[in-house]
């Protein structure tokens, strides 16, 4: 179809806590945009300039024209069937705005500075620039105060989520600037101590918080726009470790890798039952203790089906988990063979289904541990360059969000300043939203 007439569409699912936008959808836009002393208006493309200017596009909903025509219980089919059904104030997409998904577990709200459009399940949010900034109330709002503040008096749904509905979002008080001298807030001088503090050089006290505070309308966006180019380089990282070792053949099993365990006291351990004892036992996720260059700890959660399911903490499928237990200590390894368990067998584990010999379901004869002892790593030569770009970009990755949690933990002072919160007041926020 012609571009002309395309346009980016946020869902909820593309909106995330200071996330780059990037839509994966997009909408027909059957209009023209016009700009007329200063005013942008949307005007309705007719099927003539439709089927002669964009053919393809007229082609496409000629094909769908029955069901476009029976939306709204047929009230569409009529001349320009193709319209939109309630086109209003098209044009307010176009903004730079704020905008957040309409129901979220924990704050998740992001800057749109090209002007999407989104769904009714993306609200966008636009301020009063006479008396605060976006980019202000977004460093706000993203913050554990107003997360405390919903949970308190939102509406809350299952699992934890909650609506961010107009109604529920407008009787947060916003604190406004206090008014300053702008000409005594150096940005530059401001953005050299926080390059020095965000990469560890100095701690936070390195800040005069009352400084930070009287000029939060102009530290806050900047602080902003960092969280925000942090957050983009590090969703730009392939941490995918498969498309880092591309093609490889296969190397040895984890019972043939090294000297191979079982770790102590593990005898009795549910990693070592079958279905005999535990039917519908199987994997939930596997994880890699790092003790030593030569040595590793891979730990296991169990899954199964307990016979008193009010007794436990179950999914929807009737399942519970353990935390994570030791199934197997491996030692004598060399460091590269150390560093590709830790990579390769988190992942395969996931992937599960035959992929590297393993698979998650325990047998009458075959326990969690056996299923894990057959897993096959990749041939260590197939995978050496792979795993150097994968640990390459790991430690980049862990640098970026070191420097997100810096960011993340200035605004919260500068924040919690505004609202005048005392430390026990924080505490109790922080507690209270601790681990959403």
């Amino acid at each position: 179809m012609e571009t002309t007439l395309l346009k980016p569409l946020l869902k909820g699912e593309d909106v995330h806590r200071y996330h780059p936008l990037e839509p994966k959808y997009y909408v027909i836009f059957p209009y023209h945009l016009k700009n007329e002393n200063g005013e942008t208006t949307a005007e309705f493309v007719d099927e003539k300039t439709l089927s002669d200017s964009y053919p393809k596009t007229y082609d496409y909903l000629k094909k769908h024209e029955e069901a476009i025509r029976a939306r709204e219980g047929g009230k569409m089919d009529r001349e320009g069937w193709y319209d939109y059904v309630y086109p209003k104030n098209l044009t307010e997409f176009e903004q730079q705005k704020i905008v957040t998904p309409e129901i979220s577990h924990g704050t998740n709200f992001t800057y749109d500075s090209e002007g999407l459009y989104h769904k009714t399940k993306v609200y966008g949010v636009k301020t009063n620039t006479n008396y605060i900034s976006e980019k202000y109330l977004l460093a706000i709002i993203n913050t554990d105060v107003l997360w405390y503040f919903l949970q308190n008096t939102g509406y809350a749904l299952r699992g934890g989520y909650f609506t961010f509905k107009t109604d529920y979002l407008h009787p947060f008080s916003v604190p406004l600037p206090p008014e300053a001298d702008e000409s005594k807030f150096e940005a530059d001088a401001f953005k050299s101590k926080y390059e020095k503090y965000v990469t560890g050089a100095t701690d936070i006290g390195v800040f005069d918080q009352t400084t930070l505070e009287q000029n939060a309308d102009q530290a806050l966006p900047i602080l902003t726009d960092e969280f925000m180019h942090h957050r983009s380089k590090r969703e730009s990282l392939n941490l995918a470790v498969l498309d880092h070792f591309g093609s490889y053949s296969d190397g040895p099993t984890l019972a043939d890798v090294g000297l191979t365990q079982p770790p102590e006291d593990s005898a009795d351990s549910i990693l070592q039952q079958t279905t005999e004892q535990k039917p519908n036992l199987r994997v939930g996720e596997a994880s890699v203790v790092r003790e030593s260059d030569s040595t590793v700890e891979i730990q296991l959660t169990a899954r199964y089906k307990p016979d008193d399911e009010d007794a436990y903490e179950t999914d929807q499928w009737g399942y519970t988990e353990t935390e994570p237990l030791p199934a197997l200590r491996i030692t004598d390894l060399t460091e590269t063979e150390g560093d590709l368990i830790e990579a390769f067998v988190p992942v395969a584990v996931d992937e599960a289904g035959g992929f590297a010999g393993f698979r998650e379901t325990a047998t009458k004869t075959n326990s969690l541990v056996d299923r894990l002892r057959k897993l096959t790593l990749p041939a260590v030569d197939d995978a050496r360059d792979g795993l150097v770009s994968y640990m390459e970009t790991v430690e980049r990755a862990d640098e970026l969000e070191a420097k997100i949690e810096r960011t993340d933990e200035l605004i919260d002072e500068i924040v919690y300043e505004l609202y005048g919160l005392t430390d026990e007041e924080i505490e109790i926020v922080e507690e209270a939203v601790g681990g959403e």
